[in-house]
């Protein structure tokens, strides 16, 4: 399994100093149905080890090697994941292609 950091998103990184990723899960249980989401957060080195010495993330590398985390929860993985930038006025917001629940 390889990950791809588009350039876009790599230098968007750059500028807000962070050097990773973290694929985090989401749960709803509030509601009259229970909704899980994966979602995306930059992180930077001190809250990357956090998250893997605490919530047992476990770290992969990109192939321009930023940090991948990853949450210890059954995932589907393609055999190529891809991190992106999308930029829609002036929002961002990072997308991801190839893990699914």
């Amino acid at each position: 399994m390889e990950f791809i950091i588009t350039p876009e998103l790599a230098e968007h990184m750059k500028k807000r100093k962070k050097t990773g990723i973290a694929v985090k899960v989401a749960t709803s249980d509030h509601s009259d149905f229970d909704v899980t989401e994966l979602f995306l957060q930059l992180v930077n080195d001190d809250f990357a080890d956090y998250l893997k010495e605490k919530h047992g993330y476990r770290e992969r590398s990109a192939e321009s090697g930023e940090r991948v985390l990853l949450p210890n929860y059954r995932l589907e993985y393609a055999p190529r994941v891809v991190f992106g930038l999308k930029k829609v006025f002036l929002f961002q917001k990072v997308t991801m292609e190839g893990i699914r629940l």
